[in-house]
């Protein structure tokens, strides 16, 4: 039942409804959030349509969540690439299909984009999620992700 559902872009004037939503995503994650450090690339996303797209899921006038896709480019997955870095859905608004329409609307702008491949990344202990991811046809590579900050 998501035919209200509707994604809007998001641009630089949702820069503080993102940053909202973003701190209860990251509480819902576990996540360490950090404002004086999110603010910058989240506006530097917002004011860069080269860079990604961020999208407010709205329903019924209110905003009921956002996801986050960044672009990359991976010779292994076919070239240009999606990365779906954030899909949050708030509480009130879950299990109601309205994430498994948001990955439908990603997959068709990607199509649409020329993207050829989009990866995401869930936490460990998120199962449900991945059992949704799953389903969806997302599948584990056999890797470890890896990180290392570039101090500035």
């Amino acid at each position: 039942m998501t035919d209200a559902l509707r994604h809007r872009q998001a641009g630089p004037p949702d820069l503080e409804i993102l940053l909202s939503l973003l701190q209860a995503y990251y509480r819902h994650d576990g996540l360490r959030y950090v404002e004086d450090e999110l603010r910058p690339s989240l506006a530097r996303l917002l004011s860069h349509p080269s860079l990604g797209r961020a999208y407010l899921l709205e329903l019924a006038g209110q905003v009921a969540g956002y996801a986050l896709l960044t672009f990359g480019y991976d010779l292994e997955l076919g070239g240009d690439l999606g990365l779906l870095t954030d899909l949050y859905v708030e509480p009130g608004w879950r299990r109601k299909g309205h994430g498994l329409a948001t990955l439908r609307f990603l997959e068709q702008l990607c199509r649409t984009l020329g993207i050829r491949a989009l990866v995401l990344e869930v936490e460990r202990h998120n199962v449900e999620a991945q059992a949704i991811y799953r389903a969806f046809g997302f599948r584990a590579l056999d890797r470890i992700p890896l990180v290392k900050s570039i101090d500035r």
